[in-house]
């Protein structure tokens, strides 16, 4: 979770007053097994069901409709790795959660979920970099085209 510390350590300085909460069940982790299945990436069947139910709980935890009463917006900024957006992504949205790794996220971007009141998920941004210079996350571009063979460095 250092990135994750990191990223909240950064982004606090622009959202003063906020308060920040270390929320364990956030930790990196195999959310559940993909299907269809990935070739890159084959974890051993155990660290789905550790990681499993402690992602599940961090949707529950922090992905829920607004209570009736209240009149104004709400907002949670959750700073984590990848594979616990997508997953929460996924949840939120009418995806099967097992389709969670055939998304893909540049690191330190943002993605922004909706839950309107009837509990009906909207995703309105997934994985955007539009607010970082390129070059910060050129080098995941240059992995991933590395390696579909599009690009040698």
């Amino acid at each position: 979770m250092t990135g994750a510390i990191d990223t909240t350590a950064v982004v606090s300085e622009h959202l003063p007053g906020v308060s920040k909460v270390s929320a364990d069940l956030r930790r990196e982790g195999a959310p559940i097994e993909p299907d269809p299945p990935v070739s890159h990436w084959k974890p051993e069947a155990v660290r789905y069901y550790e990681a499993g139910a402690r992602i599940e709980a961090a949707f529950r935890n922090h992905t829920h409709r607004a209570d009736a009463k209240q009149q104004e917006d709400s907002y949670v900024i959750c700073s984590c790795h990848a594979n616990v957006i997508r997953y929460l992504v996924c949840r939120a949205l009418p995806f099967p959660p097992e389709v969670w790794l055939h998304l893909s996220l540049k690191d330190s971007s943002i993605s922004h979920l909706v839950v309107r009141p009837g509990g009906r998920g909207a995703l309105r941004a997934l994985g955007d970099t539009g607010f970082m210079p390129p070059i910060l996350f050129l080098w995941v571009l240059a992995s991933v085209t590395t390696r579909s063979g599009g690009l040698h460095l």
